[in-house]
């Protein structure tokens, strides 16, 4: 419920501004002001970056939460209490806290400062602060539709205790009107004497060409994304895309910084430096790569090509650790790569989805001295198809030098020598955790010895694998802390018209934008890693070579990879599925995946004429929810989780307009009300299949 969050939340806004400009002069020097503004004196440039944070933000937790659904990422518990919602949504069991942050950061620490911001532009002939506005404006409009479907919209920031909801397609259409208007005001110079954009623009510079381009690249996508309504229309979409994102030059996103000092949101308590999608995928231990996705990058559509980003994308831990005669210090390691949780299916050797067997263990202890663990028989028969599967299944990740492995007539023990990291636990279950490396990264934990310029993760059961170097994780491209916020890039525009051009049946030209998206994120990711290389990022506090996870890559192995077979080489071999899943890699953890997953109905193969798009994809094993609330019929739309639910703010306290709402569209389908668990089956708008 919106119930006068308009100077609620500007309160709450108004505090973090002060604060920032104390403690956050590195992400935000331009709002060095030492006045205190008030919602009627806070000027235009003072608004506008934090505006934009809190949409990023709101599009960050977005694309984490719906990239669980996607099968990129998954959580340490099926449904755990602290990361219940990508758990649960990682196994198709969604529920609705997943919805409250997304919510609150748009309408409370972004939408609900956006008349403000527009009336005071206007009032100085701000235009191009208004441009700027009326952007943000429909892309946070947008991405609620596609994560809720109804939205209020027209009644949003109003005094009005019961605002109502208006269907997606009234919120696409005035949406695309505002970015209508923005492209003719930023078009429209802007007084001199009227303060520049680029006092207030964290995203573009101020450079109103580039606001433009952005602009045009927003048509496209949102365009694009009505590939299953009579509103699509490819022409359109092209001719939007002819004044869209040029070159990686042009990509727009938010540049973050690793530090542990600063101000903290008041809307989440996240520090506003470091990344956002860090904070939302990587902050805790609780979160893993799902194998789905691991595979996309090591074994791209059972093709045995390894992808040269997969070093970069998939974390590393050290293993095979040998130390020092009195326990201080590392010898000799080896490095594995995480596996990726297997949500859809049972690994080799075991009965049970590793989930049944209750939440992957995240904290080992560090063996000093010789530990032995016994593990009895008829526990390791709950999981595993035999005794001898548990012992080949530990020996891949417990060598000889790390562990010794005896069979005795009940029981197998295993003694962890010197530098292995073990579990003191008997259940049989948890003895294999240790290949599911973690994505979180101890980079901001200076007072603990580690400097900035080294987000690894040195987490275990004490801060002694920090001081000796022993790293549990290197991280992640996407997930460190001053990993980049990507808004929009230049790959995106070109698989979207890749996308296009193949449905007009122009193969060619669609090849020529496909391997052009592929090369791009090949060089939009080097140029990232050239400066963590530049910042001595490929070499640990402790002196530990991790380049491979932070150096650049090399163009032979780049060329090597275009040339493989993960990469058509001709456009008569073209597929719409070549084209969908190396978009989804190249988007990182945007939400627009799961925009084009539910465009192609996951693994259905139904839209069309396209066949499977997402293919090796399976429903996940562990979807213990009452399969009768979706239907029972894969090729169906509503098999699949299609929406999220309304946030509780709404069914708890704008109830009567809420229910009224989802039962008056979708009751014919048996919805009750907002909080009946059907609703996550039912498409949005756009996505029913014609």
């Amino acid at each position: 419920m919106l119930l006068k969050i308009k100077k609620i939340g500007f309160a709450a806004l108004l505090l973090s501004i002060i604060i920032g400009m104390v403690s956050c002069s590195e992400w935000l020097d331009i709002n060095n002001d030492p006045n205190k503004p008030t919602s009627e004196s806070a000027t235009v440039e003072l608004r506008l970056p934090w505006i934009q944070y809190y949409f990023a933000y709101s599009y960050a937790v977005a694309g984490v939460r719906t990239n669980a659904v996607t099968q990129v990422i998954t959580a340490n518990s099926a449904h755990d209490l602290w990361n219940d919602f990508i758990g649960r949504y990682a196994n198709w069991n969604p529920n609705q806290d997943a919805s409250i942050t997304p919510f609150q950061h748009w309408y409370v620490g972004a939408a609900n400062n956006i008349p403000d911001i527009i009336a005071k532009a206007r009032e100085i002939g701000a235009n191009h602060y208004e441009a700027a506005a009326l952007t943000i404006k429909s892309m946070g409009y947008i991405m609620m539709c596609d994560l809720f479907g109804e939205v209020q919209y027209t009644q949003s920031i109003t005094d009005d205790f019961s605002p109502g909801f208006d269907t997606g397609d009234v919120v696409y259409e005035g949406c695309l009107a505002d970015l209508e208007r923005a492209i003719e005001l930023f078009s429209q110079p802007q007084p001199s004497d009227v303060v520049a954009l680029s006092e207030g623009d964290t995203w573009c510079n101020g450079d109103v060409g580039e606001w433009i381009k952005f602009c045009y690249g927003l048509k496209a996508r949102w365009l694009n994304t009505l590939s299953k309504t009579d509103r699509y229309n490819p022409d359109e979409i092209l001719d939007a895309l002819e004044k869209a994102l040029k070159s990686n030059v042009d990509n727009v996103k938010m540049t973050h910084y690793n530090a542990e000092t600063g101000a903290n949101s008041v809307l989440s308590s996240a520090l506003y430096g470091p990344s956002l999608v860090w904070r939302n995928a990587a902050f805790t231990d609780a979160n893993r790569l799902n194998r789905w996705y691991v595979n996309l990058l090591t074994n791209f559509k059972g093709t045995g090509v390894r992808d040269p980003r997969a070093s970069k994308l998939i974390p590393s831990a050290m293993y095979n650790v040998k130390l020092s005669s009195d326990g201080k210090f590392i010898v000799n390691y080896d490095w594995f790569e995480d596996k990726g949780i297997y949500v859809q299916g049972v690994e080799s050797g075991w009965k049970i989805n590793r989930y049944a067997g209750g939440p992957i263990k995240v904290l080992f202890s560090l063996a000093k001295s010789d530990e032995t663990v016994s593990y009895l028989n008829e526990d390791i028969l709950i999981y595993y198809k035999s005794v001898e599967d548990f012992v080949n299944r530990a020996k891949e990740y417990y060598t000889e030098s790390s562990a010794t492995i005896v069979k005795t007539d009940d029981a197998v023990q295993i003694t962890y020598h010197p530098g292995a990291m073990f579990l003191d636990n008997p259940n049989p279950a948890y003895v294999e955790d240790i290949k599911f490396v973690q994505l979180s990264s101890d980079g901001l934990k200076e007072s603990y010895g580690v400097a900035m310029n080294d987000m690894n993760c040195y987490c275990s059961l004490s801060y002694q694998t920090t001081s000796m170097g022993y790293v549990q994780g290197t991280g992640t491209f996407y997930t460190r802390p001053d990993s980049d916020t990507d808004i929009m890039t230049y790959s995106e525009m070109c698989f979207i018209k890749a996308e296009v051009l193949f449905r007009k049946g122009d193969k060619a030209a669609a090849y020529l934008a496909y391997i052009e998206g592929i090369k791009s994120h090949f060089m939009r990711m080097n140029d990232k890693l050239r400066s963590w290389e530049i910042q001595g990022c490929c070499i640990t506090t402790m002196g530990v070579d991790v380049s491979f996870a932070y150096a650049s890559m090399r163009i032979e192995e780049i060329e090597e990879y275009m040339s493989s077979a993960a990469v058509k080489q001709n456009p008569q071999d073209l597929t719409m599925s070549d084209i969908m899943m190396q978009k989804l890699i190249a988007m990182g953890y945007n939400y627009q995946n799961w925009n084009d997953m539910r465009r192609f109905n996951y693994y259905a193969g139904n839209i069309e004429d396209y066949g499977v798009v997402y293919t090796e994809m399976e429903p996940p094993v562990y979807r213990t929810q009452d399969r009768a609330i979706f239907s029972p019929d894969e090729s169906d739309d509503m098999f699949y989780v299609r929406r999220m639910a309304q946030c509780y703010t709404e069914t708890d306290y704008n109830s009567s307009e809420t229910n009224r709402t989802v039962v008056e569209l979708y009751g014919k389908y048996g919805i009750e009300s907002a909080l009946d668990y059907k609703i996550y089956s039912i498409p949005v708008w756009w996505d029913w299949t014609r």
